[in-house]
């Protein structure tokens, strides 16, 4: 059963010295399930407020616990630390590994958009999980990389694990200046897609 029976939280303390990393156990019957966050605050009133409500659910049922959680907590890194551990749970309870979890039985959505700076991701458009990602040689990400890395105007400024990044500002209509520079990245991996699809 993946029910959540019991959750215990816990101060730590860091590196440093200072209490100020919270713990926390979800435990269903069958599966443990714990994560950590940076969290300074009390957590007396979670432990009273947040905790009951969530005895009950099924760990599981990831998108609804999440849900609630946005309802009864402000606490973003709470929230946070709260759904990760009965991510780790439900994966424990089909002796899986929490990526192959997220990535196969639990049927959701996850964002690709990845924002560093003025770095965005070539992939713009949210894609479930269980679609399996494109998967681009090493020698093509050089060719990329060498084939632009000397154009001033080019928009693809670096090339990391496989993801070539688009640079844009904010100001600029980048679909008009991705155009152009898209078609580098769809001669050398082969991407027979068009701009529009992919965004």
């Amino acid at each position: 059963m993946t029910v959540i029976e019991d959750i215990r939280a816990r101060k730590v303390y860091s590196s440093n010295k200072e209490r100020n990393i919270v713990e926390i156990d979800i435990y269903t019957s069958s599966s443990f399930g714990r994560a950590s966050v940076k969290f300074e605050e009390d957590i007396s009133e979670i432990e009273e407020v947040v905790f009951p409500e969530l005895v009950g659910l099924d760990a599981i049922e990831q998108k609804s616990l999440d849900e609630l959680l946005l309802e009864i907590t402000p606490f973003n890194k709470i929230r946070f630390a709260l759904s990760l551990a009965t991510a780790k749970a439900a994966s424990s309870f089909y002796s899986l590994p929490l990526f192959r979890y997220l990535g196969g039985i639990y049927e959701g959505q996850m964002p690709l958009l990845q924002i560093e700076g003025n770095l965005f991701d070539a992939d713009l458009k949210n894609l479930n999980i269980t679609q399996k990602p494109k998967q681009i040689e090493l020698d093509t990400i050089s060719q990329i990389y060498n084939s632009t890395k000397d154009d001033k105007n080019c928009i693809i400024p670096a090339v990391d694990e496989g993801i070539c990044h688009l640079s844009l500002a904010f100001n600029i209509k980048y679909l008009d200046v991705t155009a152009e520079n898209i078609q580098i990245i769809n001669e050398l991996i082969r991407i027979k897609e068009y701009l529009g699809e992919e965004i």
